[in-house]
């Protein structure tokens, strides 16, 4: 009988072990490549520059527009000659981790405000870093302005950023007439796609009614915005919504992350869903709106699906999804890992 207790006693120590290891262990992270839209912003930034940001305003918020006149010069009976004129510059909020960042396009949406054939107009892109540039181009207008429409123009710059530097855009229009350009606006998109390891994923977990998701940010946002604009959701089979009305955003843990050229210190965030009941749970997050069906495989390819979608396996105890071991708190032990399928989109439209 003796022995038998110490058995049960032995297996007990180890189970506990187990547990302590488990919980303990800090947890492993994922840093997929992805294309962020850096949106020029109407707001100014911490440098005194209008923003570049990935944030996005509510679906609901009417875009910028910005004026541009176009400057010739004049004769009686021709126009002689056209003249560079400034649009604007902005600049990103200093990084926080070293991170490598490709340019790879910049989109403008913009209207003539005198003719529908001003299709010769040329923007003057600089990519600057910490306010120096690196690249200048030249690149015709895509449209002729009658009406708004986007101007995409393909881009290769490549920065090293390390922790506190800025990236940004000078915007310069030479043209014959006025333009007006919209901008800030989930529908009115202007600005830079940049590729890079902008975000790590430190995990996410199913347990009982509860979904979160931890992660961090070279650039962080305002995820409570980001709630509220469907652009992160927690779905289900047969179309379950999980209420981001019930979700939190809160400071996660400090890290030390490896990094190419050395490590940094890194605060995460967590989001927090309570009261989810559906099954077959996604966790899907973009920057801005996306097609819920497409993120589902059951769009066409044409629908825009979520810049990351997390497939999530339930946390289960020894006893079930709710009981911990014997039923006792603090010894439930997660026996299924949950599986992180990042879907990165090189250029989006």
């Amino acid at each position: 009988m003796r022995q038998v207790s110490a058995f049960i006693a032995i297996a007990f120590a180890a189970i506990f072990l187990l547990s302590f290891n488990v919980t303990a262990e800090e947890p492993e992270f994922e840093n997929p490549d992805l294309q962020l839209q850096f949106n020029l912003k109407e707001t100014q930034n911490s440098e005194g520059n209008d923003d570049l940001s990935p944030q996005n305003k509510l679906p609901e918020d009417p875009q910028a527009t910005k004026t541009v006149i176009g400057q010739s010069d004049n004769y009686i009976f021709f126009e002689a000659g056209r003249e560079p004129v400034d649009v604007g510059t902005w600049t990103s909020e200093p990084v926080e981790f070293d991170v490598s960042i490709s340019i790879t396009s910049l989109d403008i949406w913009w209207e003539s405000m005198e003719s529908d054939s001003n299709d010769d107009c040329v923007w003057t892109i600089e990519i600057q870093h910490n306010g120096q540039q690196v690249s200048e181009e030249d690149s015709d207008c895509t449209h002729g302005g009658g009406d708004i429409a986007k101007g995409s123009h393909s881009l290769s710059t490549n920065i090293d950023l390390v922790s506190g530097d800025t990236f940004g855009i000078d915007l310069t229009l030479t043209s014959w007439d006025d333009v007006k350009i919209h901008y800030d606006n989930v529908t009115y998109d202007s600005g830079l796609a940049v590729q890079g390891n902008h975000v790590f994923f430190f995990g996410s977990v199913w347990k009982g009614t509860e979904v979160n998701i931890e992660f961090a940010e070279a650039w962080p946002v305002n995820w409570n915005t980001n709630l509220d604009g469907r652009f992160v959701m927690v779905m289900g089979a047969d179309g379950y919504m999980a209420d981001n009305d019930k979700a939190e955003v809160t400071e996660g843990s400090e890290y030390t992350i490896t990094l190419p050229n050395g490590s940094a210190d890194i605060t995460s965030t967590i989001i927090t869903w309570t009261e989810v009941t559906g099954v077959g749970i996604q966790l899907m997050m973009d920057y801005t709106t996306f097609d819920h069906m497409a993120s589902n495989g059951s769009a066409n390819g044409t629908a825009k699906p979520a810049l990351v979608s997390l497939t999530l396996v339930k946390a289960t105890g020894l006893l079930g999804d709710e009981g911990g071991l014997l039923g006792l708190p603090g010894f439930e032990i997660a026996i299924a890992i949950p599986v992180i399928a990042f879907v990165a989109r090189r250029f989006r439209n």
